[in-house]
């Protein structure tokens, strides 16, 4: 899971805070995925009816995705930066998925926290994209364009019924929210923590309103911009390599790409004399990639 910063203090509410926001995270990663995917099968002509009965892990292989060229475009293209390798794309954004779903606490690394920036970034412009055009009245009348095509018979039989045949929450009018609420009684619980940390700093309604938006912090994902991270240096990554910054004066002071630590493996080898011994290999991974799942 994602390491988050400042917290609350109280074990409980961080729980259910770090487990909230690393869930949220992962849906919108898991959604970008399938979206991938479905247009994927789209354009091999392998769409049909079915997939809409099929969860997450029956339509997507992320073994063959980790190889998938096209798949590596696309989220080169959105979330990395400009100059990282195309060949290293899925590896460092599968990189953040596993991270999202391991069960211990991690600190990404730079590159990653810039995927993790350029995804919460995009999920929130796409809302913003959306509202406006719900705002410029490009949905209006959407439910009348949808039923274009079909029969009279069809437009008599379903006379005052169009709320059955769109669904009860259907609202072309309806603007859409980067706002997800954390659920009872959890909410209460985070809420008394928030309120308890604040208690000797504020009074009253003061109190009250102050720990109220700690709470929406966490529910709001435009939020999460400021609470998923420790600081913003991974947007250097738009100028420079991380090996770049490595090497320069300032990341001495700010520590902006840590080392990474090495993992050595041996394993037995036998030379062309039949000889048997060991050989040392370093691998490029990362921590959250030993856990098993």
């Amino acid at each position: 899971m994602l390491q988050l910063p400042n917290r609350i203090g109280d074990e409980k509410a961080d729980k259910i805070i770090t487990e909230f926001v690393n869930y949220r995270l992962l849906e919108i990663m898991e959604d970008i995925i399938l979206d991938e995917v479905v247009w994927g099968m789209a354009q091999r002509g392998e769409l049909d009816q079915s997939a809409s009965t099929k969860s997450f892990d029956e339509l997507v292989d992320l073994k063959e995705l980790m190889l998938d060229d096209e798949f590596a475009a696309a989220v080169s293209m959105s979330y990395l930066p400009d100059n990282y390798p195309l060949e290293k794309a899925n590896k460092k954004f599968f990189g953040l998925y596993k991270l999202l779903r391991s069960k211990k606490e991690y600190v990404p690394d730079l590159t990653t926290e810039y995927v993790l920036y350029s995804i919460i970034e995009s999920e929130i412009g796409e809302v913003d994209m959306i509202n406006q055009d719900i705002e410029d009245g490009l949905f209006d009348n959407l439910e009348d364009d949808m039923l274009d095509g079909f029969d009279e018979d069809f437009d008599e039989d379903l006379g005052d019924d169009e709320d059955d045949f769109f669904g009860d929450d259907f609202d072309d009018d309806e603007e859409l929210t980067t706002v997800e609420r954390i659920p009872e009684p959890d909410r209460s619980v985070v809420k008394k923590a928030a309120l308890e940390s604040y208690k000797g700093e504020f009074e009253g309604e003061e109190l009250e309103e102050t720990a109220e938006y700690l709470v929406n912090c966490y529910e709001d994902l435009r939020a999460y911009l400021d609470i998923c991270f420790w600081d913003t240096d991974c947007l250097f990554l738009d100028d420079y390599t991380e090996e770049q910054l490595a090497k320069m004066e300032i990341n001495e002071q700010l520590g902006m790409v840590a080392e990474k630590e090495k993992k050595i493996i041996e394993f037995p080898f036998q030379n062309r004399d039949g000889k048997q011994t060991r050989i040392k290999a370093e691998l490029d991974i990362d921590p959250w990639d030993l856990e098993d799942e």
